[in-house]
């Protein structure tokens, strides 16, 4: 399976938003910033033609996870994904296999993040009404799909992230 670029730029503002809200680890809740910093990408679009402000949405979600004091860039190569954040992961790629598209986008990504139970942003979209199927796709293959995305992948895909991260400045 293909991870798009959109993916990846994203994962990077994801590891940029754990610095900047004071966490060491992505969780599904950094994810959904990323896609939400993102901006132009399908989630977004579909946020807005919902009637979801992605200003509002944003400010909400880091008023609930926002710690005293950020990430310096110093320690940039110790922030991971998280077991929820790999889990995100892995059912984004795994939704996208399921669907038969040819990489895994931002959409495939937002409908994971609201399977995510318990995370912040799961719960933002849960009281606004939406859930995985709001974001469209293909229905899943009445088929098992797994997808084990190991230390070595999630490596490679967080190596990718350092490209991202030299050109983009957290907000």
């Amino acid at each position: 399976m293909k991870i798009s670029e959109e993916f990846d730029t994203i994962v990077g503002f994801a590891r940029e938003e754990a610095m900047r809200t004071g966490s060491y680890s992505i969780e599904a809740d950094h994810l959904f910033l990323g896609i939400l910093r993102h901006g132009s990408n399908a989630a977004v679009e579909a946020l807005k033609s919902r009637g979801i402000d992605a200003a509002e949405c944003k400010s909400e979600i880091d008023s609930l996870i926002f710690h005293e004091h950020s990430i310096p860039y110093s320690n940039e190569d110790d922030i991971r994904l998280s077991r929820e954040g790999s889990n995100t992961v892995n059912l984004a790629i795994a939704d996208a296999i399921a669907e038969g598209a040819q990489e895994a986008g931002a959409l495939h990504l937002m409908k994971a993040v609201c399977k995510q139970q318990g995370s912040r942003s799961s719960e933002y979209l849960r009281r606004h009404g939406l859930c995985s199927q709001d974001f469209g796709g293909r229905p899943a293959a009445r088929k098992k799909v797994e997808v084990d995305t190991g230390r070595k992948e999630m490596t490679i895909l967080l190596s990718t992230i350092g490209r991202t991260s030299d050109k983009n400045i957290v907000s």
